[in-house]
């Protein structure tokens, strides 16, 4: 337990290095040893990835969120993930959720995390390689699966908990991560994570591209709209989202 410990220590730092980044117009923002790839549930996916022997180690994408937000308002939180080489562990993949602690509006230092672990409980480790599970709602999720290490609680926390600790204080983004790759022979961590659900905005890393070869039948707008072709679906992706699927 303390070796997985250690290793969260490292990615609040990541998370300062990148937050001055702006977000893309899709809500998201890549970094580190993170692109978009293949292979999605279905389609495209979001491919994290941490090599212990290459530089930064660690792979994310981050995604914005609306001013004001706290941690009690989100009603979702969840997204598939697909761990394609070694295992789940060492504190990743996860979500990380950045509090203003210091409540002074802006990212900085004196900020602090609540994580929340992707795979089995208690220990989160034993994900079925090259297989895409499910999350499900984390926010409802029974297992205490939220760490609150940082603002003041536990280990092993829940939603509820988490949410009175941090009462009334901004949430500034929410990171999905893999970092951990120290854990394992190889040195590599690849997770694949796409469908990810924050407060029912739907990220499914598609992009006009993904409707060619008949791509679109299998691709939906942010509400679950089916294309009725090809052109419809490169219309919805190219503007942003603004022509939707079909009622």
């Amino acid at each position: 337990m303390k070796v997985f410990k250690k290793a969260l220590i490292l990615l609040p730092l990541a998370s300062l290095i990148f937050a001055a980044e702006a977000f893309a117009a899709n809500g998201y923002t890549l970094f580190g040893d993170a692109q978009i790839v293949s292979g999605g549930n279905p389609s495209n996916a979001a491919q994290l990835r941490s090599d212990a022997t290459v530089a930064p180690g660690f792979g994310g994408v981050s995604f914005e969120v609306q001013d004001g937000t706290t941690l009690g308002d989100l009603a979702t939180l969840g997204t598939d993930f697909n761990v394609t080489d070694d295992d789940c562990g060492g504190g990743s993949p996860r979500f990380q959720v950045r509090i203003d602690m210091d409540n002074d509006g802006v990212i900085s230092a004196g900020d602090k995390n609540v994580f929340v672990y992707l795979g089995p409980s208690p220990n989160y480790v034993g994900c079925t390689p090259g297989t895409w599970v499910s999350s499900g709602n984390l926010v409802t999720d029974p297992d205490p699966r939220w760490d609150t290490g940082q603002v003041g609680g536990t280990f092993y926390d829940t939603y509820a908990n988490a949410v009175a600790l941090t009462a009334g204080l901004e949430v500034f983004r929410i990171n999905l991560v893999v970092d951990s790759s120290w854990m394992f022979l190889d040195s590599e961590q690849t997770v694949l994570v796409d469908n990810v659900n924050i407060n029912d905005k739907l990220y499914t890393f598609e992009n006009k591209e993904s409707c060619k070869k008949d791509g679109w039948q299998d691709l939906t707008d942010d509400e679950g709209n089916s294309f009725s072709n090809q052109g419809h679906c490169v219309s919805f992706f190219a503007s942003e989202g603004k022509a939707q699927g079909n009622p």
